[in-house]
């Protein structure tokens, strides 16, 4: 099978997978599905979309020899329609990246366990259980820090015998500041609930917490940051 032939087939794949999923007739133009999509890759992919569908038109217009097509597009273009067919019709999830055991405390723990798990694990934050294992409060790093500044003695020393992890919720800088979702939300999904919280609220959110269906009263199944999820989309 020739690069067009390729291209082509993946074009209408994905023309096809509009079409359904927006619920269009046949007499809708590729361009008015994709600007009318709100699929999260489509809208983030739009414009290199479009220029798959002037390049379908090129091809399927321009002259034949022999019956056959002439304009052949590039290996890499292919390669790139072929991805992002795969990538819409059926998007990786969360949970197939990010599944794994989360670490946590309860308010009456003392600090000096988690500080010894998040040195061993090299993590940089943890949630606050309740005692039914529901999620209160998310502790990172810049809240020790802040509870540490604040506990700095006149001689330098900072006593942290007997401390408990609730006494740190207090030096929470933006409180509650996490989601819940969906073990089967997409990972395109997850990105941009950061980038939501950035645009409206001019800060990122901390973490997205995974459960099952994305309620708070689940079982967590794992945790993202930016950081984590930037690379993968």
């Amino acid at each position: 099978m020739k690069d067009s032939e390729k291209f082509l087939d993946y074009y209408n794949k994905i023309d096809d997978y509009l079409k359904k999923e927006g619920n269009f007739d046949s007499f809708a133009t590729f361009s008015h599905k994709v600007n009318s999509s709100k699929n999260k890759l489509v809208v983030r992919f739009k414009q290199q979309l479009i220029s798959f569908g002037e390049l379908r038109n090129a091809i399927t217009h321009s002259p034949k020899i022999g019956g056959k097509i002439i304009a052949e597009p590039h290996e890499s273009t292919v390669i790139d329609i072929e991805n992002l067919y795969k990538g819409i019709s059926n998007p990786k999830k969360v949970y197939t990246e990010f599944t794994f055991e989360v670490k946590g405390a309860k308010r009456q723990d003392f600090i000096n366990d988690i500080l010894i798990e998040m040195r061993n694990n090299s993590f940089s934050q943890f949630p606050v259980f309740d005692s039914e294992n529901r999620v209160i409060e998310l502790i990172n790093n810049n809240t020790i820090s802040r509870w540490i500044s604040s506990k700095v003695e006149a001689n330098g020393e900072i006593i942290i015998d007997d401390v408990k992890v609730e006494d740190f919720l207090g030096d929470i800088e933006f409180t509650k500041n996490y989601k819940f979702i969906s073990k089967n939300t997409s990972i395109y999904e997850a990105y941009d609930l950061f980038i939501d919280q950035i645009n409206k609220h001019n800060r990122n959110l901390d973490v997205l917490f995974i459960t099952n269906t994305g309620k708070e009263n689940e079982e967590l199944s794992g945790l993202i940051t930016i950081e984590d999820i930037a690379n993968l989309v």
